[in-house]
């Protein structure tokens, strides 16, 4: 009698902790549930868009937009803010109704050159030295203005510089296609400028690429062939394009 009653208090403890247990249980799948249905904002491609687009056309042409995913449906890496992709590009096409993720991005630089060139332009490279390359200090990212020298002018004339292109944003220099890290210090940059000067030939970039739209590319290839070609370094605290009327020996000294 004494062990059947064992066995029925036995009984009962092993099912009330089976059934504490499977309150938890029914508790933590609840709550798992309603997080994953828990709707989350995320970046969502609108219409489908190729490679090649920079973060900053996406948001301001409207091809995505922020919509409410469940969580359990996000994907790893989505993007919820374009702040997550500033200054960067697609590298791999979306289709429309697809999530943005972080996998789906690269920098310019890391993407390759064909990234980095502007819609609408080309991209030029031009010879230089350690002259027309301004000591070897112009960096990707800079912007110059580009001039040309031809032995005679229009009709036949004088001798003629004149200004092609007033404003040219370079993207390469040599094959390097970012610029030194902005957080150098003052006397850093002074030791860079004095090592640059004293650099040789062989280490100096020997070739500028260029931004620049078709008929500009035409001025400069032209120019390259028949003429002289030089750049400026344009400063970066202006916004405002250099104009120039043309010189040639009759007008050098007025």
């Amino acid at each position: 009698m004494r062990t059947k009653l064992v066995i029925v208090v036995v009984a009962l403890l092993l099912g009330g902790v089976a059934a504490v247990m499977a309150v938890r249980y029914l508790s933590s799948a609840r709550t798992e549930i309603a997080s994953g249905s828990k709707p989350v904002e995320i970046l969502v491609a609108k219409e489908d868009i190729p490679r090649g687009i920079t973060a900053e056309e996406l948001i301001a042409k409207k091809m995505v937009s922020l919509e409410q995913v469940p969580q359990r449906f996000v994907a790893a890496g989505a993007i919820s803010t374009p702040r997550a992709i500033e200054g960067e590009v697609l590298s791999t096409p979306l289709t429309r109704g697809e999530q943005l993720t972080t996998s789906r991005f690269q920098v310019p630089s890391d993407a390759g050159l064909a990234y980095s060139i502007p819609r609408a332009f080309l991209a030029i490279a031009i010879p230089v030295d350690d002259v027309k390359g301004i000591s070897g200090l112009v960096r990707p990212g800079d912007h110059v203005a580009v001039f040309a020298t031809f032995e005679s002018g229009p009709d036949g004339g004088a001798d003629v510089t004149k200004l092609l292109i007033s404003d040219a944003k370079v993207l390469a220099m040599g094959g390097s296609l970012t610029a030194e890290d902005s957080g150098t210090s003052t006397q850093g940059k002074q030791k860079t400028a004095l090592a640059a000067s004293r650099s040789d030939e062989k280490s100096a970039p020997r070739t500028m690429t260029l931004a620049v739209r078709a008929k500009e590319a035409e001025k400069i290839v032209f120019a390259e062939e028949v003429g002289k070609v030089w750049v400026t370094l344009l400063p970066a605290t202006s916004d405002a394009a250099p104009s120039a009327p043309g010189t040639t020996i009759k007008t050098i000294f007025r």
